[in-house]
């Protein structure tokens, strides 16, 4: 008898230890059980998000609804965590905020003793760490993030999808901040910026500006030709904002041309680079304002 009251000490005082370290931890921590309840949330969790207390007090669907009224893509949220309950699928993924800020979001399955699984979520906010990332002109990511993420995407064999990298690179660009000066050019690359992101809609599409008016594309596809409709769409969308360059004949507006390499599995990032830059440089030379496919073999 002694032994099983020390045995349940012993427990209360290891749940007593985890709940105290949980609750120091910077991070958001959210504890949901199998039937949707909250059974923990940490103080980081509510200054995280930024909940008053008065609407924590109304109960679990007035937290939810404060949570999503915060995010940029409330759809996507409720999506994941619909999909994530009731089955032992790790996650993590990105949130982002109406106001700027960026969440990291990770969650894993914890059985509990009667059959099902709850879910803890850690939230970290990592707004300031993403924007040492972030070039500050087209709000697309900088060469720095192409250098880290460029690897992990070209090594990645996870799936069966259609992996694409895309090098683009303004047309005459010169000839445009000579007839039109700098300031006009900084203002036409924050313009592709801001159509390269709306184009760019899934958690898994990258853009980056790795030089100068160079940019490059990474996703993944069902199938190629998706994949190619989906770059020919990217082109498509600068070329119909019209924005006026007499520099660049016969066009008379900005126009883009691009390289683009469609292939599956592990790649060596330096061999698809090279493949991917001839076809851009196929495509100037052909009259720009026009994608050409690079030379690689899909499998």
């Amino acid at each position: 008898m002694d032994t099983l009251l020390e045995t349940s000490r012993e427990k209360k005082d290891t749940a007593s230890l985890m709940r105290r370290a949980l609750d120091l931890m910077p991070d958001g921590v959210l504890i949901i059980g199998s039937n949707r309840e909250v059974l923990y949330m940490n103080e980081a969790f509510e200054t995280l998000w930024r909940i008053p207390r008065s609407v924590v007090l109304q109960g679990d669907q007035a937290m939810l609804v404060h949570v999503l009224e915060q995010l940029d893509d409330p759809d996507a949220f409720m999506h994941l965590v619909n999909r994530l309950y009731g089955s032992t699928i790790p996650s993590e993924d990105q949130l982002s905020f109406k106001d700027g800020r960026l969440f990291n979001r990770r969650s894993v399955a914890l059985p509990e003793n009667g059959g099902g699984y709850s879910r803890i979520w850690i939230f970290s906010d990592i707004t300031e760490a993403w924007s040492a990332r972030v070039d500050a002109l087209t709000g697309l990511l900088n060469r720095r993030a192409y250098a880290q993420e460029l690897p992990e995407f070209m090594a990645s064999v996870a799936d069966q999808s259609i992996k694409a990298f895309a090098l683009l690179d303004d047309d005459n660009f010169k000839a445009y901040n000579d007839r039109y000066g700098h300031a006009k050019g900084d203002a036409v690359l924050e313009r592709i910026g801001e159509l390269l992101q709306v184009a760019l809609k899934r958690s898994t599409d990258r853009a980056y500006r790795i030089g100068g008016e160079e940019l490059a594309v990474t996703s993944k596809h069902r199938d190629c030709m998706s994949a190619a409709a989906f770059y020919e769409g990217m082109l498509t969308s600068i070329r119909a904002a019209k924005i006026e360059h007499r520099g660049n004949p016969p066009h008379g507006c900005i126009t883009v041309s691009m390289g683009l390499g469609l292939f599956e599995g592990a790649r060596e990032p330096g061999q698809i680079f090279s493949e991917v830059d001839r076809a851009l440089y196929r495509a100037k030379r052909h009259g720009r304002n026009r994608m050409d496919l690079a030379q690689l073999p899909v499998h």
